[in-house]
């Protein structure tokens, strides 16, 4: 219900080298990994619920090109990570992914730039709240959501609309069916250390995540900045290319 993984990959077309790193239980998280220039910080990509990393190149496409460097890492069960994903999965392998960059990428916290997509934002915002004592560069949210008992509402309505007993009503009756896959976002997002600089990104014409949603978590937060586009599809990525490195190059 939750997950959409795919294994097949295909080949990638920008010079990545790959990676492979253990998680908890032994099995093998794979992904790729494409240096930053010279100081220029490291994106750390966590996707969303379906396909592979295969499917985001777009995301490193309109990054890499500016120096940043890329990691992307399937979950378990996606490409050809072994396993099966879960909500207690994609945030282990998040830890792990932060883990593998730290200690044998060697890159340091101050160079991770942690940046979600979809339901990536999900073990992003895990990432930044659990290991919130290091001083990663920043966390970027692109069309983050409150939790899947609402994303499930939004996915039937294409809206937004906590006020309306329809509303209200349907995420009760599918919370239980979610229950061990809630991805409570509004918790982590509660969590995250006031000294993270956060950035969201939001579009008005996102066809899978109302942008009003995705301010809705932005105000747990706080401290956060926001950048709110007229234009951008859900999967798209070079409409917040431009506001993400202004972003990260004022910091």
């Amino acid at each position: 219900m939750v997950f959409r993984p795919q294994k097949k990959r295909w080949p990638l077309k920008l010079p990545f080298q790959k990676i492979a790193f253990p998680a908890p239980n032994g099995k093998m998280i794979t992904g790729v990994y494409l240096p930053a220039g010279k100081g220029l910080p490291t994106l750390l990509f966590f996707h969303g619920r379906g396909g592979n990393i295969s499917h985001f190149e777009a995301f490193a496409q309109a990054y890499a090109p500016l120096g940043f460097g890329i990691i992307m890492f399937d979950y378990r069960g996606f490409g050809v990570s072994a396993g099966s994903p879960s909500q207690k999965t994609v945030f282990e392998d998040a830890l792990c992914a932060v883990r593998y960059a730290l200690k044998d990428l060697k890159i340091l916290p101050k160079d991770i730039v942690l940046f979600g997509h979809s339901l990536g934002n999900a073990p992003a915002l895990y990432a930044a709240s659990e290991m919130g004592k290091l001083p990663f560069k920043a966390l970027i949210l692109q069309s983050p959501f409150l939790s899947t008992p609402d994303m499930a509402v939004c996915l039937r309505t294409h809206d937004y609309s906590p006020a309306s007993r329809w509303y209200r009503l349907t995420a009760l009756l599918v919370a239980p069916f979610l229950y061990f896959n809630r991805f409570d976002n509004v918790k982590s997002a509660k969590k995250l250390p006031g000294s993270l600089p956060v950035f969201v990104c939001m579009s008005r014409a996102d066809k899978t995540i109302p942008w009003r949603q995705s301010a809705k978590l932005a105000d747990f937060i706080g401290h956060e900045k926001r950048f709110l586009s007229p234009v951008g599809g859900h999967d798209d990525f070079a409409w917040a290319q431009a506001a993400v490195a202004q972003f990260l190059h004022q910091l």
